[in-house]
């Protein structure tokens, strides 16, 4: 079980996000946070204090497709990122880590724990901590306080908005029923 306290580093995450600092620019203390807070949730979530390897290089490059390809359906590009970073990382199981980016948002229930506790993790982050996914109010709030958004959901809204003007019939690629 989770010891109560909040991972604020990892040397998987923070070699990548190191490695990708400048495409990701002004946004990369909003990023780096919500990489952390979707660890953190996801850690509880599982009820497990440790974070693995494969957890951490899912969570550094879910959403990093949209700084290094330049484009809101970044689903393919992160997952390609974890593909080209796997042996750096350490990680145990690749096509399950693929599984955690390509699926994050999916919108209905994963059958594999560790998949499924991803994505309720990256929602609960998106939602602001409103779905909750069985976490208390007082779990949510002690994350937020410790990693807070910086602007996160400001940067998700903008990004949204760029998308939708310029593709108004497909505005959410990035979504999988």
């Amino acid at each position: 079980m989770p010891d109560g306290s909040v991972v604020t580093s990892h040397p998987v995450v923070e070699a990548l996000l190191a490695h990708y600092r400048l495409q990701i620019g002004a946004d990369l203390d909003a990023y780096r946070n919500h990489v952390y807070r979707g660890l953190n949730y996801q850690r509880r979530l599982l009820g497990r204090g440790e974070v693995s390897n494969d957890q951490a290089l899912a969570w550094a490059v879910h959403d990093l497709g949209i700084w290094t390809a330049h484009t809101f359906d970044y689903l393919a590009p992160s997952a390609e990122l974890a593909r080209q970073h796997a042996d750096e990382a350490e990680v145990a199981d690749l096509p399950r880590v693929i599984e955690m980016v390509e699926l994050h948002h999916k919108l209905r229930p994963v059958y594999d724990p560790l998949v499924e506790t991803f994505r309720q993790a990256d929602r609960m982050d998106v939602a602001r901590g409103h779905l909750r996914s069985g976490l208390a109010r007082r779990e949510i709030d002690e994350i937020t306080a410790a990693l807070p958004y910086y602007g996160f959901h400001r940067f998700l809204l903008r990004e949204a908005i760029r998308r939708i003007t310029r593709h108004p019939l497909h505005p959410l690629p990035m979504l999988r029923w």
